[in-house]
């Protein structure tokens, strides 16, 4: 059988107050477009399907477009939420969804009683039987650990509760069947890619590699923007990676697709296949004079440019702009010192970056690593 394996979509993310749609529509075609070129059996989406809990019109409507279009093309999908994902509200639509060839599992589920998922192939020769695994917090653990009786004993710890749950649904494999995880999660050593909320990437949220299925077919992942093979793990195991250059940190990775053939009983077969819609987004060191020179070099990138100057110079991230339209975010870089950014606009940072913006604005420093992970963890606890 052949899958495509994609995820961490983040529709309707901005970047500085810019808006990305044009680039999320053409991405979301270009997942189509290899869906039906690849012929493949069926669409794995690992979640972070929306940015924001909270979704808006244009985001819904590119990503129903997306589910019709496969649809029409006879792909069904198989997709569960991560942690920018409202659970509830994909719940909520699962019965809709399923009308249009996506099967959702919205929420941890026993195998028996709709976790596991089967998916016959386009011929009708084979099938596969995916372990969905939706984001789990630690936090919520108690949630999940109810349906499924070889959690009774109550919480351990989250990597050791993982490994037991992930052990019920290795059970639940066949013989003669395609075995699949489907998960969103942070397994142990995967290298983040940069613009993931970093408390959901810690050693509280992490899953050893030695809990994986051995006896899977094949595991695909969301969650870490990489796109990266998970070592130390006995079935081949990955992480897709986000659709785009989604913040700075991700400057310079190349996004791409994975396809995966895969038969019962045997190693399977991935190809990765680049995206080519999307901005890039670049990091470039100036000083004024040099500017005008940049603007054919990084065409229309998005750029954070760091400014070398003598002093601040009221207007100077105008003068930048001037040069090249593209720049979200101006760093000044003063003789001696380290880099001093100017404050960026509030209304395209995620909540964690409004906070350190605050801090740096008000204490003319970095905040401390104990107040991010306070922070961290308390928005965690409003959000999950």
């Amino acid at each position: 059988m052949r899958f495509l394996h994609t995820g961490d979509w983040h529709v309707g993310r901005t970047i500085r107050g810019h808006s990305r749609s044009d680039e999320f529509e053409a991405v979301l075609s270009q997942v189509v477009e290899v869906a039906a070129d690849q012929k493949v059996d069926a669409v794995l989406v690992a979640g972070d399907i929306h940015d924001q809990r909270a979704v808006t019109p244009d985001a819904d409507g590119l990503i129903f477009d997306t589910y019709i279009r496969l649809h029409e093309a006879g792909i069904p999908v198989v997709a569960i939420p991560g942690n920018h994902d409202s659970a509830a509200r994909l719940a909520a639509f699962a019965p809709l969804l399923e009308r249009i060839g996506v099967t959702a599992v919205a929420k941890m589920r026993h195998p028996k009683d709709g976790g596991l998922v089967e998916v016959a192939s386009l011929d009708g020769d084979s099938s596969a039987v995916i372990a969905c695994i939706p984001f789990v917090s630690p936090r919520r653990f108690s949630d999940a650990a109810g349906l499924f009786e070889d959690l009774s004993g109550g919480y351990k710890n989250f990597d050791e509760s993982m490994g037991i749950l992930l052990q019920t649904f290795e059970k639940a494999f066949r013989r003669d069947a395609v075995n699949i995880v489907l998960g969103h999660m942070f397994v142990s050593g995967a290298q983040p890619g940069g613009s993931e909320r970093e408390v959901t990437i810690g050693a509280d949220y992490a899953v050893s590699p030695a809990r994986l299925p051995a006896t899977a077919s094949y595991v695909a992942l969301g969650h870490i923007h990489k796109p990266q093979k998970v070592k130390a793990t006995a079935a081949d195991t990955r992480y897709c990676g986000s659709l785009l250059q989604l913040d700075f940190g991700e400057k310079g990775q190349d996004k791409s697709l994975v396809v995966v053939d895969v038969a019962p009983g045997k190693p399977p077969k991935t190809t990765t296949i680049p995206i080519e819609a999307g901005r890039r987004l670049l990091e470039v060191n100036a000083t004024l004079d040099e500017l005008p020179g940049l603007a054919e070099k990084v065409g229309d990138a998005f750029v954070r440019v760091n400014l070398s100057v003598d002093s601040p110079v009221p207007g100077i991230a105008d003068r930048v702009r001037d040069a090249l339209p593209n720049a979200l975010d101006v760093r000044l870089i003063l003789p001696d010192t380290d880099k001093a950014p100017e404050a960026p606009s509030l209304s395209g940072l995620d909540p964690r970056q409004q906070f350190v913006s605050y801090y740096e604005s008000a204490h003319q420093g970095d905040p401390p690593d104990v107040l991010l992970t306070a922070f961290d963890r308390v928005y965690e606890e409003v959000v999950a």
